[in-house]
């Protein structure tokens, strides 16, 4: 879906080429949103990977020269090494190249991209909600974005220009955008997605601790619908954990809060708070499903 009055990219490149930045070079590529697609990727087995599935025109392992032609680079990396990223890339790129992200974690590398070295770089944070428990090369695929939201954090200071350019871009891959402020998007996600991230982590943890080593075997449709996400990158999500931690720690009380109460309601075997608390659940559920 290439959206009227967008212009395409002469050179576009990607740093990190897994399950995100690999479907987006592979949209970019497709839809001839960029003449050049260049990308980057430091682990040798996903270079493998990525020659055999050709959706980038040049492949490196580090920033090089090469990097210097990109209009815009994408950073599609663990959000923890986007401090030990941008020093890298910094000597490669020109004045004026757009960087954008697509972290799940906004407000530490805004931060960042404040410092006064890093003034002058015409950053736009992004995050496309189109993960899923699948990472790596192997699982990018085309139209992954269509039909999905993709929430863009610009700074106060930002270029218009330059946020249109960033949002045009996403809407031309089929994203649906619309923009945030960092740190109301960190709160947010540390909410909807990075608790239940972490709860599933640690049912699985839980339950694989039980006396019986075999014990998920006979686990059925709703263990797996609920622990599917505990199939991500760990490396991933132990980096959105730590970065973002000053909104996740509150939300992981709250949770030992109610779980407290529902030990407490079934010790005491009160069965009509039981069932109070299992109905607010049932209620809110209900209510944002329809």
């Amino acid at each position: 879906m290439h959206i009227s009055g967008f212009i395409n990219f002469r050179t576009l490149a990607v740093i990190g080429l897994g399950l995100i930045g690999g479907s987006f070079a592979r949209d970019i590529k497709r839809l001839g949103l960029a003449e050049r697609v260049l990308g980057y990727e430091i682990n040798p087995e996903y270079r493998k990977l990525i020659h055999k599935q050709n959706f980038v025109d040049y492949l490196g392992d580090k920033p090089d020269e090469e990097l210097s032609k990109a209009e815009l680079i994408l950073l599609a990396v663990p959000v923890k090494t986007f401090e030990e990223i941008i020093p890298k890339i910094l000597p490669y790129i020109s004045k004026k190249v757009i960087i954008t992200d697509v972290g799940s974690v906004k407000l530490p590398l805004i931060k960042l991209m404040n410092r006064p070295d890093y003034k002058n770089i015409r950053f736009i944070g992004g995050h496309p909600i189109a993960g899923s428990e699948y990472f790596g090369p192997s699982a990018a695929k085309d139209n992954l974005f269509a039909g999905k939201r993709l929430i863009l954090t610009p700074f106060i200071e930002s270029d218009p220009i330059v946020v249109e350019r960033v949002r045009s871009m996403w809407v031309s891959i089929g994203a649906i955008v619309s923009e945030m402020e960092p740190k109301s998007h960190d709160e947010l996600f540390a909410s909807v997605s990075h608790l239940p991230h972490l709860l599933a982590y640690a049912s699985i943890q839980a339950i694989s601790n039980s006396e019986s080593p075999d014990v998920l075997k006979h686990s059925g449709a709703g263990l797996k619908d609920f622990s599917r996400i505990a199939s991500s990158s760990p490396t991933m999500w132990s980096d959105i954990f730590l970065e973002n931690q000053n909104n996740l720690i509150p939300k992981i009380s709250i949770f030992k809060e109610i779980l407290n109460e529902l030990e407490d309601s079934i010790l005491k075997k009160d069965k009509e708070k039981l069932i109070k608390i299992l109905e607010n659940a049932k209620t809110e559920r209900d209510r944002w499903m329809t």
